[in-house]
């Protein structure tokens, strides 16, 4: 029993020596696949994306046009992504190629920024371009006008300095007149006439006292005076279809030629003259507008020399003309009697009133012979357009003995509606006293 017992204790004990040598081999992996498991943590690491975190670039460049210089940028961190895209704010001025090549193209200002690819960051650089002409001071050595005389009257005229060479560094230059009261010029070479005489216009560089000259002389003016303007209606202050506007002056010198001259804004339709007195026409008709104000007029002539007067747009004696709506036009006007004396009446003869009008009479208005409504009122058509009016008055106990004139009054209305002025007179001078 106890040699089965040392045998079976045996066989254990060998057992378990052998368990406890092979235990560690198997619960450890092999070397090879200890490597390989660094192996892969190591580059699962170093596979990670890092974000931008900062983006540097200068602040400042300068350049001449023409000139080019490359703008250096840090990415932090180093792993992150170093790809970035370069624009300029101004092509005109600078540009900016995808290595950061910044080009002055023409003076002036530009902003160059840089962004990392993933958007996260940017910078901007200003860009100063200047004119390399500018680099160096370049000295004037003259100075040019673009007219050497000039001829004046009215209004101005610019004169235009040129400074030698074209790129000097300064083409500042002040401007003279010798005789300010002919003629004088402002810091622009604007040159106003003041009155007839010469002058010389100067031109000073400010540089190396440069100077160039122009001979203003400046003419008198053709002087406009005595203007006047009336109507050929019997109210020479109003006008209607078919009146005639008269404008008149008086001008200092022969007048040869028109310039801004208009009647109610047309051309006048004749034009003479009596020494210097000028005289000028307009008919009016349907294009003249009826606004209630004055027709206006612009005056403007030429002499033999060639100068242009001022524009003259009132009168001198304050007239007007005032274009209003077309009314009968009463002429013609006659009065007589029955008598055998036909300059006089008594009781039982009878006065007639004879007058002619430009259109129908369509209502009577004031209309008196010796203060009475008339007795008897005809129209004759006299088929050209005209119209002659026949008005009788039986003279009575009612008309009264004062040794002077019988009245009248003449007032019509046309199919417009529009009333005649009043018309007491006769047109031949003819009269009838009552006796």
């Amino acid at each position: 029993m106890k040699r089965k017992f040392k045998a079976l204790f045996a066989t254990v004990c060998i057992v378990g020596l052998f368990l406890s040598s092979a235990l560690p081999v198997l619960a450890a992996p092999p070397s090879w696949a200890q490597s390989h498991e660094k192996s892969i943590q190591s580059s699962s690491k170093d596979c990670k994306t890092h974000k931008a975190s900062a983006i540097i670039l200068k602040k400042r460049m300068f350049l001449k046009v023409g000139d080019s210089a490359t703008l250096a940028v840090k990415i932090a961190p180093s792993k992150a992504n170093q790809k970035v895209t370069w624009t300029s704010s101004n092509t005109e001025v600078a540009t900016v190629d995808a290595n950061g090549k910044v080009t002055g193209v023409k003076a002036g200002k530009a902003y160059v920024t840089v962004t990392t690819e993933d958007g996260h960051k940017s910078a901007k650089c200003k860009v100063t371009v200047a004119d390399s002409r500018k680099a160096g001071k370049i000295s004037v050595t003259g100075v040019t006008l673009n007219q050497s005389t000039m001829n004046l009257s009215a209004g101005g005229a610019t004169l235009k300095a040129t400074i030698s060479p074209g790129n000097a560094t300064n083409k500042k230059v002040t401007w003279t007149s010798s005789n300010s009261n002919v003629a004088t010029v402002n810091s622009k070479g604007v040159v106003t006439p003041l009155t007839p005489g010469v002058t010389t216009i100067t031109a000073t560089t400010a540089e190396g006292s440069k100077t160039a000259h122009c001979t203003v002389n400046v003419a008198a003016q053709p002087i406009i005076s005595n203007v006047k303007i009336s109507s050929n209606n019997a109210d020479t202050t109003k006008a209607m279809h078919g009146d005639t506007i008269v404008l008149t002056f008086t001008a200092s010198v022969p007048v040869t030629q028109l310039n801004n001259f208009k009647i109610n804004g047309s051309n006048p339709d004749r034009f003479t003259h009596t020494g210097n007195v000028y005289t000028a026409t307009h008919l009016v008709d349907s294009g003249d507008p009826i606004t209630g104000v004055p027709a206006t007029f612009q005056i403007n002539v030429k002499d033999a020399a060639g100068i242009y007067s001022q524009t003259i747009e009132a009168t001198s004696d304050g007239s007007t003309v005032t274009i209003i709506p077309k009314y009968a036009r009463i002429s013609k006007v006659a009065i007589a009697s029955d008598n055998t004396d036909p300059t006089k009446a008594t009781i039982g003869d009878v006065i007639t009133l004879k007058f002619t009008a430009d259109e129908a009479v369509t209502k009577l208005s004031n209309f008196k012979i010796n203060g009475s409504n008339p007795d008897s009122f005809v129209e004759v058509n006299n088929n050209d357009g005209t119209y002659t009016y026949i008005a009788k008055h039986l003279v009575d106990s009612g008309d009264q003995v004062t040794g002077d004139p019988a009245t009248f009054q003449i007032n019509i209305k046309n199919s417009a509606g529009i009333y005649s002025p009043t018309i007491e007179k006769t047109s031949d001078g003819s009269r009838v006293t009552i006796r």
